[in-house]
């Protein structure tokens, strides 16, 4: 009895899970099925909503771009059928060539392909081409339809490949009048294949078709004249008498099928290259009217990810099938443990947000904080460069009092030589008046320069420039002084790449430190400031040397640090070194003590010799 019982109990129990295991494949299964064909109708619907939004953006600017490019040499026409020479010309008053070279200046100014004139009869008379050996002089071109258009008082646009350079370019044309007459046409040809290099450039598909769908623009050669759809033999016998696209034979493009996307755009599977893989591609064609040239501009977008993006909704919902049904097996067998792991899981995710949370928080303090550095330094450097000019302040306006001075005594000097009737006295004093009012003005407007802020950008800066800069500001100290100051000139100018205003600060603050040093030496002997510039391995070393009291060794280590000062007491703040050295580093550069043989202090500034690093080195401009 109990055997029976027993044996009766097996098979149940082993039963229960087997039919629980394949009542989840069941549904898994169906619900992978159902899963695979939402996500791929969705992303296929997703992807086409992302494309059909770009290729409107991408058609509105490529329409841009075609009708500016017509609209840039609109006015041409107009204003050589103004022009009196054109008028003599077509009235056989005057000879072509003043009018070939007049309409040469203009092309050449424009940029335009080739601008030209015709008679009535369609026979150019003059061309901005005509000492070439494809001139239009002398050809006849009454068969284009942009001729017709002008002769008969309108407004002709035409794209057509040249028929005597074989080169395609749209033509515009307006006609010549004399009172009520036509008596010529003014033509321009503008060359459009920049569009197809800048499309090809940026990976596009772009074409653009004219009203008889031939396509004369496109990014990939091979598209170029040829047709979307077969043409009319009348509109090929009609192209063929305008000799329009030369003697090409226009053939449609061979598109295999066509099909319209979940949005309604056109899908067409155009066969490539016989020597490319794959043979044939899927596009999204987007297109839009051109009204004012009569054209069609096309959009195709290459669906080729597409088709990556389907696999890979598959994929995905190959594995959320698995997952699922991995999720079914472990839920009927250990259930308690999947819960237990989810906790888990939904923990471990919490901490990492938290720490993510955090990490980003420190970040942007960090950037907050860097920002605020950068701000505190340009303010330093500024409140330094203000704080020399004050110092140096009494100077200047000694400098600028003495002209002054001089000024007022000329002016009552010539107001007595004028009541003499000494005019030849009173202009020379005119003459000394204005002599020294350049001067006053000279230093003024490059003190405003010098005490406003930096751009903040590096160019190639002349050093020479900026060094006679820095010495017309310490100009009164120098005078002053019994100072013999030194320049050793290089034969050609050197430039290096720094900001013109700052690398002026950098040199004030040396030169003055140096007369400072100096002021303060204890010997009598007479003191000289010397400055010389080398070049090594790409950079420029300016040298600033003075006999004054030098640099204690023990002060070395500290002399570039901020409010470090070797001065007595209310005659530095410390900053000049130290914002010197900084400004040095802002640009790629360094500042040293050099050890000097002689007595004084040799100081060392390197930077990057613009030449040698890039001499078309350019400063990045902001838009003011």
């Amino acid at each position: 009895m109990n055997e029976s019982t027993q044996s009766d109990n097996r098979p149940q129990s082993g039963k229960v899970p087997y039919n629980g295991y394949l009542l989840i494949l069941l549904i898994t299964l169906i619900g992978g099925i159902a899963l695979a064909y939402g996500l791929t109708r969705w992303t296929e619907y997703q992807h086409f909503e992302m494309l059909d939004r770009q290729g409107n953006e991408r058609l509105e600017l490529y329409a841009s771009t075609v009708q500016s490019a017509k609209q840039r040499f609109d006015y041409l026409p107009f204003i050589v059928s103004r022009d009196r020479q054109v008028r003599a010309l077509l009235k056989g008053l005057i000879s072509g060539d003043p009018v070939s070279k007049k309409l040469h200046s203009w092309q050449t100014e424009s940029a335009a392909a080739v601008l030209y004139l015709m008679d009535h009869q369609g026979n150019v008379l003059a061309s901005s081409n005509w000492q070439d050996s494809q001139s239009f002089v002398g050809s006849n071109y009454h068969f284009r339809p942009y001729f017709q258009d002008a002769i008969q008082g309108g407004q002709g646009q035409f794209f057509a490949v040249g028929a005597s350079t074989g080169q395609p370019g749209l033509f515009l044309s307006r006609p010549v009048w004399d009172e009520e007459t036509i008596i010529g046409v003014a033509v321009v040809k503008i060359d459009m294949t920049q569009l197809e290099t800048d499309w090809a450039l940026g990976g596009e598909n772009v074409l653009v078709a004219d009203s008889d769908g031939v396509i004369f623009l496109a990014s990939n050669p091979e598209w170029k004249y040829h047709s979307l759809k077969a043409i009319d033999a009348n509109i090929l016998k009609r192209l063929s008498t305008e000799r329009k696209y030369s003697s090409r034979i226009i053939t449609p493009l061979e598109i295999h099928k066509q099909r319209l996307s979940p949005l309604g755009h056109t899908i067409i599977e155009l066969a490539a290259s016989p020597d490319q893989l794959p043979r044939s591609t899927n596009y999204l064609m987007h297109q839009r009217p051109l009204s004012e040239l009569n054209w069609t501009l096309y959009y195709l977008t290459d669906l080729k990810d597409l088709v990556y993006k389907k696999r890979s909704a598959n994929f995905i919902a190959l594995l959320i099938t698995l997952l699922l049904a991995l999720t079914g097996f472990i839920f009927i067998n250990r259930s308690q443990s999947r819960r237990l792991l989810e906790e888990r899981v939904a923990r471990r995710t919490q901490e990492l947000n938290e720490t993510n949370r955090r990490l980003l928080k420190e970040i942007d303090t960090r950037i907050e904080t860097e920002e605020q550095l950068r701000q505190t330094h340009e303010e330093l450097v500024q409140a330094e460069k203000l704080a020399a000019l004050g110092q140096m302040s009494a100077g200047i306006v000694h400098e600028i009092s003495q002209p002054l001075s001089a000024m007022q005594t000329f002016v009552a000097s010539s107001r007595l030589l004028l009541q003499r009737g000494d005019n030849s006295g009173a202009i020379e004093n005119l003459d000394d008046i204005g002599s020294m009012v350049r001067r006053v003005t000279s230093i003024v407007t490059h003190l405003k320069s010098f005490a406003s802020k930096s751009r903040g950008h590096t160019s190639p800066v002349e050093i020479q420039k900026v060094l006679e800069n820095a010495l017309l500001i310490l100009r009164p100290r120098l005078d002053d002084s019994t100072i013999q100051l030194t320049i050793k000139k290089t034969p050609q100018p050197l430039y290096v790449i720094a900001d013109e205003i700052k690398l002026e600060q950098i040199l004030i603050n040396l030169i003055r430190n140096a007369l400072d040093a100096m002021q303060q030496a204890v010997h009598t002997a007479p003191h000289q400031l010397k400055i010389w510039t080398e070049t090594n391995n790409g950079r420029v070393h300016i040298f600033i040397a003075d006999t004054g009291t030098g640099i204690n060794p023990d002060d070395l280590p500290k002399v570039f640090d901020p409010f470090f000062t070797t001065k007595p007491q209310g005659e530095g703040l410390g900053l000049g070194l130290s914002v010197s050295y900084g400004i040095a580093k802002e640009f790629g550069g360094d500042l040293e003590v050099v050890n000097n043989a002689d007595r004084g202090s040799l100081f060392k500034l390197s930077l990057d010799n613009a030449h040698e690093t890039g001499s078309h080195h350019e400063s990045k401009q902001t838009e003011s």
